[in-house]
């Protein structure tokens, strides 16, 4: 964590001291003495300090935290005097720009955050409990850094909760799944994943209960139930009990029906297969054909069933575990890439990484290494890290040209054309675009064809075609994507309509379809945050034109909420200086 965001030279000796930010902030030194420091605002430097990716200026940390007093330096000055008594070193926090250089065996826990060693259990929120009044700059990067590290504490629970189901440790499973609805009592996701725990712990009785009382929760704060993935993780397939046949072939039958049925759009029909198959596959001592079904099964679920990404992810990771136990590495390789591809889609990229860097490492061919690094781009364009995630999209391509692999290549070629939109590159993403349309058509591959359709919509709007034009065609994609009933489609080409009728001038109808995008976007749990941030991002900007102030500004702050949580660094960065253009105009 540290060497990826918060960079903190260290001296080269030893001490033992310990810097805890997360939760009640706290010093500890080599003697397990905590040692005090008075004040919210030295707090508060401090973590600006070790937070930091380059030093700062004097200047930039007075006006930041001191900016009511009557002499902010000399106040940042008392500052640093505080923490260099605290920290035990005269010699810290010298000269202009400042940077802080910890001693050598100096541990902070914020710096440990991805580290097997790291008690998820016990983390707190960033500087926990303390409010310093500093200035609305200052507030906002707090906000922004304690979102950001709230998430990666969420991710690493729901991480972990889901390896131990993988490898059987039930108890933590439940423990960590009940401190994940804690922590965020309305993802439905971390409710199924302790539901998966008590199922598996044969507590069968406490989650169905546990599943009434979130559904009366949930309808009375959110005004609607659940989706039906949390009642479906409560239930139990029963084995198929054919009689005369061995239980190895039921399997394969059930495994070679469910994937037919999905291929031939029976959605419902293949998954019922399939969980029969997980089911039978229980009692068949053959580690790679249980990898082969619940890879299948999870796949599916998280593919093909809205709202099921948790339960997907929990069989992903004990279809990874059986693969890597018989070093069917190409199986393995394949889980991480859709366990990467989950993550990222809710915008919980560090773990994606983590993810596709295991996945590249075991892909045994060029049709494996074509998908991951199409996920690669996946997720780092939505990280902010465009350029990056265009080359991976482009790696993706080439490899599956190579290999034949249309349907591959379609998906980075559509998925990349949202990449290139990113930076304005109209021409090339016309031109992704298009192709990846073709190849949709020629594959009869009509379950993705709106998402293509709502990016060329939008690259020919940029590109100044007439938006009644660009309508028509849009207009069917949205009658497509609702026949399909994929929310991300439906949202994604209502948004584009919504910016063909703003190029108009019809800003009330621009709004309207944004709104309806944004509905249809979190229709189901499993949302495309990347999508959703651009939907805030675009009412925000609409409503400026309107002067709507109060409305930009809400749709704005929920855009930057979001993609702090979400790790959009590009889309943090264009949220913040659309907050301080509007604070300059007033």
């Amino acid at each position: 964590m540290r060497g990826a965001r918060w960079p903190c030279v260290l001296e080269a000796t030893q001490n033992g001291m310990k810097i805890k930010l997360l939760g009640v902030p706290a010093i500890i030194d080599g003697n397990g003495q905590e040692r005090p420091v008075k004040g919210h605002q030295v707090w508060a430097l401090l973590a600006r300090l070790l937070m930091s990716t380059s030093p700062l200026s004097r200047r930039t940390l007075a006006e930041e935290l001191f900016p009511d007093t009557v002499d902010p330096l000399g106040s940042l000055r008392w500052g640093l005097a505080a923490l260099r008594k605290a920290l035990g070193s005269a010699q810290l926090l010298r000269g202009d720009p400042i940077s802080l250089v910890l001693p050598g065996g100096t541990e902070v826990d914020l710096f440990d955050l991805a580290g097997n060693a790291f008690d998820v259990e016990a983390a707190g929120s960033l500087l926990q409990g303390l409010d310093p009044h500093c200035s609305a700059e200052f507030s906002t990067w707090l906000m922004l850094e304690r979102g950001r590290v709230s998430s990666i504490v969420d991710a690493r629970v729901r991480r972990d909760a889901q390896q131990a189901i993988a490898v059987g440790d039930i108890a933590r499973a439940i423990r960590l799944a009940e401190l994940g609805v804690r922590r965020a009592p309305f993802d439905e996701g971390l409710h199924i994943l302790l539901v998966k725990g008590l199922i598996l712990a044969g507590r069968f009785e406490v989650a169905n209960q546990h599943v009434d009382a979130t559904e009366a929760v949930f309808k009375a704060e959110l005004g609607q139930k659940p989706s039906v993935a949390l009642r479906s993780a409560a239930l139990r397939t029963p084995p198929s009990n054919a009689s005369g046949v061995s239980t190895h072939a039921v399997v394969e039958s059930l495994l070679e029906l469910g994937l037919s049925a999905q291929s031939a759009g029976a959605v419902d029909a293949g998954v019922d297969c399939l969980r029969r198959a997980a089911a039978d596959a229980e009692h068949v001592q053959d580690d790679r054909l249980q990898a082969r079904v619940l890879m299948a099964l999870g796949s599916a679920l998280v593919h093909s069933l809205r709202g099921h990404d948790d339960e997907g992810a929990i069989l992903l990771h004990q279809a990874i575990g059986k693969a890597r136990h018989c070093g069917d590495a190409g199986l393995a390789a394949t889980g991480y890439r859709e366990l990467a591809y989950v993550e990222a889609l809710a915008g919980r990229r560090p773990t994606a990484a983590e993810h596709l860097e295991l996945a590249l490492s075991m892909a045994v061919d060029d049709d494996e290494r074509a998908s991951v690094h199409g996920v690669m781009g996946f997720n780092l364009v939505d990280w902010g890290r465009v350029e990056e995630g265009l080359g991976h999209y482009g790696q993706a391509i080439e490899l599956a040209r190579s290999t034949g692999n249309h349907r591959s290549e379609a998906w980075a070629l559509g998925l990349g054309g949202w990449g290139l939109l990113a930076v304005d590159r109209t021409e090339d993403a016309d031109r992704w675009l298009t192709d990846c349309l073709e190849l949709v058509d020629g594959l009869r591959w009509t379950a993705f064809r709106p998402w293509p359709c709502a990016l060329l919509g939008e690259a020919r709007l940029r590109k100044g075609i007439d938006p009644v034009v660009v309508q028509a065609d849009l207009e069917n994609a949205f009658a497509l994507s609702c026949q399909l009933g994929d929310p991300c489609w439906e949202a994604a080409v209502a948004r584009t309509l919504g910016l063909s009728f703003e190029i108009q001038g019809k800003l009330d109808a621009s709004m309207t379809w944004l709104a309806e995008a944004r509905q249809r976007c979190v229709r189901e749990t499993d949302w495309y945050a990347g999508l959703l941030v651009e939907i805030f991002l675009d009412q925000a900007r609409i409503s400026a034109k309107q002067g709507l102030s109060a409305q930009f500004e809400a749709c704005t702050r929920e855009a930057l909420s979001l993609a702090a949580r979400t790790h959009m660094d590009g889309h943090v960065g264009r949220a913040v200086d659309l907050l301080r253009l509007a604070e300059r105009s007033r």
